[in-house]
């Protein structure tokens, strides 16, 4: 037992280097990876605390019995600092405890014994500057040499007395403490008092200082190990919350689809017109997006391409007598019949109100209030002209008016593609958006491809 006391005397000084620099480090990578947390402020300030109060400590005995005035003077203000570091490092650590209890759902928030601690620390610096002009826990003779004074009991009681109730506090509620944090908790608590007696009986070794820098290193990789589980655990949740809002979306956009293919079932004339303007709306975004000089939002393309089934979803409120007429609408049904471009956009507002995806929102409203408007202001409802036509809308209109030309519908024959492409032209400019021109032709193979499939299924 003798060697072993002996030797770590010997090579205490190094210990107390090694571990106030780790200590320092340790305080660093806190504060540059951020103290987001009242956790990890009072795990900075253990960290900090703990390096300053060794390398104080080790200061201290290299200038003990200085000769010079000089380093008696430092040792001086070295003690009084290294009296006042230790009750600094429990209060932390019990702020630091606290907040764990605060943290954790089964274990209470609010403990006298947190309130008592913190008391006792505050008392604890008082003793420490009274002490300083009365030699109540230490003194120096005539050869600047350190002796212990009659209080030296209390300077080490009091800190003790603070460890004994963190400890109570440890065994109390260990049962309900977070399993990463039990075991090195109740160690912070219960080293520092084995080390306290050790102390009092070996003079000539800081077990206490030295066990609580060890403890404060211990107690960092402790908090990265919950820092993970944590960082695991929210993972875990981001993972499940985005399953679920995935889930409500498709549950959204699924809802809105039946809507519109109730639309279609009641609308007669149409066959499968919703998911041919969809396809056709791809298409041409496809071209569009080749052109480097003609810049898309960042999820436009995906949004239009969802929210195209929905252009016609109006209807549903149009009367059936009126959508399932087999042939051409009188001028009155006719203004009947446009009212679905209103109605749509308002159903669509009333079901995606509660929507976080704001864009896709906007998007499907202004395709199904604005498929209607021609670029020379004379469409419907609105009556809009030019740019003051959503893109997405006059997009749109090219492919609903494509489907409507080379489809088969009740009150007409399908067009020849020829045909088609040849009213499609002549619209540019004045139904449709002129820019949009070179998009069309370069996707005109690729429409009468799909719709030569449509045709053979």
């Amino acid at each position: 037992m003798n060697g072993i006391i002996e030797f770590l005397r010997e090579h205490q000084l190094n210990c107390m280097l090694a571990l106030s620099c780790i200590c320092a480090t340790i305080a660093l990578s806190v504060l540059l990876t951020g103290i987001s947390t009242k956790k990890r402020k009072y795990l900075f300030l253990m960290e900090i605390g703990s390096a300053f109060l060794i390398m104080i400590d080790r200061i201290t005995y290299i200038l003990d019995s200085s000769p010079t005035e000089l380093g008696f003077c430092m040792m001086k203000i070295g003690c009084c600092l290294l009296f006042f570091s230790p009750p600094f490092v429990i209060f932390a650590f019990s702020q630091y405890l606290r907040q764990i209890f605060a943290e954790t759902e089964d274990l209470p928030n609010n403990l006298k014994r947190f309130t008592i601690i913190n008391i006792i620390t505050v008392f604890a610096e008082i003793m420490i500057i009274i002490s300083q002009f009365t030699g109540f826990y230490y003194t120096f003779d005539e050869t600047h040499t350190y002796h212990r004074g009659a209080g030296s009991l209390i300077a080490f009681g009091l800190p003790l007395l603070a460890v004994l109730i963190l400890l109570s506090l440890n065994v109390q509620y260990y049962s309900r403490i977070p399993k990463r944090m039990r075991l090195l908790l109740l160690l912070f608590t219960i080293n520092p008092f084995v080390s306290t007696i050790y102390q009092l009986l070996y003079y000539g070794y800081e077990a206490v200082n030295i066990t609580i820098a060890a403890m404060a290193v211990l107690l960092y990789v402790f908090d990265l190990l919950d820092l993970r589980h944590i960082e695991k655990s929210n993972s875990k949740l981001k993972n499940e919350l985005a399953d679920k809002s995935e889930r409500i979306i498709q549950m959204q956009d699924n809802q809105i689809m039946s809507m519109a293919a109730l639309v279609e079932s009641r609308d007669n004339s149409t066959g499968k017109h919703i998911l041919r303007t969809s396809v056709g709306v791809r298409i041409l975004l496809e071209e569009m997006q080749k052109d480097s000089g003609f810049v898309l939002p960042e999820g436009f393309c995906d949004n239009l391409i969802k929210a195209a089934p929905m252009h016609d979803i109006g209807k549903i409120g149009v009367n059936d007598v009126i959508l399932q007429k087999p042939g051409r609408f009188t001028i009155d049904e006719f203004e009947i019949m446009k009212t679905h471009a209103e109605k749509g956009a308002k159903a669509l507002h009333d079901i995606l109100k509660d929507s976080d995806d704001i864009a896709f929102r906007k998007i499907a409203e202004n395709v199904a209030h604005y498929h209607h408007e021609r670029w020379d202001g004379s469409g419907y409802p609105k009556g809009l002209k030019g740019d003051e036509i959503p893109l997405e809308a006059r997009i749109m209109a090219i492919a609903d008016v494509y489907d409507a030309l080379v489809s088969k519908r009740v009150y007409k024959e399908k067009m020849s593609f020829e045909e088609a492409d040849k009213i499609i032209m002549e619209g540019m400019g004045k139904q449709f958006d002129k820019k949009l021109e070179k998009y069309y032709v370069a996707a005109r193979q690729k429409l009468e491809d799909y719709y030569n499939t449509v045709e053979q299924q």
